[in-house]
């Protein structure tokens, strides 16, 4: 993609299906009014054959920034319908979201802050599940678990490039495209973030973790139908046809429909991707991540001081972090310190 002189920073990639008052929601959200941001960016939605097709008044929901509205046809495929978003995207970073998120008024600058720290990394923000829209009552989504285990600091998980999900991630445009997208190969739901994911870590590109990019997502229902099932079960074949190295087979490890009389599925689930990372850390030779020996709590502009004197001494630490604008999320990420656990207190 060449850049042209009046290029967004940011191009914001939708994908929808029939959800279209999903979709006004997010926009209206993702519009002027809904972010508080000095960035230039534009929002590409695209209509993977909704029945009907979106309605074209949808630009007027945005306050004046730029939208362009693509239809395609067919079944859907929601790995393609990613790919062609990119492909008619202007700005230097590609930012993705599905049409049933809702992004809080922080989102755009947040993406674009962890961009402009980590040039040449794939941002994966995570997503807190909202069972009626405009609800204050929210929970939050599997990826959770994982983090209030390892840390925030994706570093210290070996795993970390199977979670970036495509709901709530940014790319650097140039990088999107030299990593090949996302593949036309997926039918249906899933695996194509996690193809997109493992493809970026085999290329040397780092995966990073912002806790403050967090989206809602509205409505959220964990499907188990057969169909559900099947669709995943047929991708993931896919992803390892295409994939026969060690590293990508270990997903054969991860349960994603757990089941069992009197147990946890989510964290049957975890106790899965706890033996995927196992496993990755014994193809590469990568210890366990070192238990904090020290907590330190961030409270005050002199705590935070106090949290970068140390986090060089490599002394595992954790850190609990009540700072707002602290900026230790990056700090953490920044030179890979996998001995520091990193966990923001977000409100």
């Amino acid at each position: 993609m060449t850049e042209s002189p009046s290029a967004p920073e940011l191009s914001v990639v939708v994908i929808t299906r029939d959800d279209e008052t999903s979709l006004r929601r997010l926009v209206a959200s993702l519009g002027a009014a809904g972010q508080v941001t000095d960035a230039s960016y534009e929002i590409i939605v695209v209509d993977d054959g909704s029945t009907p097709s979106v309605r074209a008044d949808l630009a007027e929901l945005t306050g004046g920034v730029p939208l362009l509205l693509l239809r395609r046809g067919g079944a859907g495929n929601r790995s393609a319908a990613r790919a062609e978003g990119a492909e008619r995207a202007r700005g230097r970073v590609l930012a993705f979201v599905d049409s049933d998120q809702e992004a809080p008024a922080h989102w755009v600058a947040e993406h674009l802050r962890w961009q402009r720290a980590f040039p040449s990394a794939v941002v994966a923000g995570h997503r807190r599940h909202r069972d009626e829209p405009g609800s204050s009552h929210w929970r939050p989504e599997v990826r959770t678990r994982v983090t209030a285990e390892f840390s925030q600091n994706y570093a210290r998980i070996a795993g970390a490039w199977y979670l970036p999900f495509g709901c709530n991630l940014s790319v650097p445009t140039a990088l999107y495209h030299e990593l090949g997208g996302h593949s036309d190969i997926f039918v249906g739901w899933g695996y194509e973030d996690h193809d997109f994911g493992y493809r970026a870590w085999a290329a040397g590109t780092r995966t990073v973790h912002n806790p403050f990019a967090w989206t809602w997502d509205q409505h959220h229902v964990v499907r188990t139908d057969g169909d559900r099932v099947a669709e995943w079960e047929a991708n993931r074949a896919r992803f390892l046809a295409a994939h026969p190295d060690p590293h990508a087979q270990a997903v054969r490890l991860i349960d994603n429909y757990p089941s069992g009389e009197g147990s946890s599925p989510g964290q049957m689930w975890m106790d899965s991707f706890r033996q995927f990372d196992a496993a990755l850390r014994l193809l590469d030779d990568i210890p366990d991540p070192a238990p904090p020996t020290r907590t330190l709590t961030v409270l005050s502009p002199v705590d935070a001081a106090h949290a970068r004197t140390l986090l060089y001494e490599d002394v595992p630490l954790r850190i609990v972090d009540g700072l707002p604008g602290s900026d230790l999320d990056l700090e953490v990420q920044r030179e890979d310190l996998t001995h520091i656990e990193y966990h923001a207190l977000l409100s």
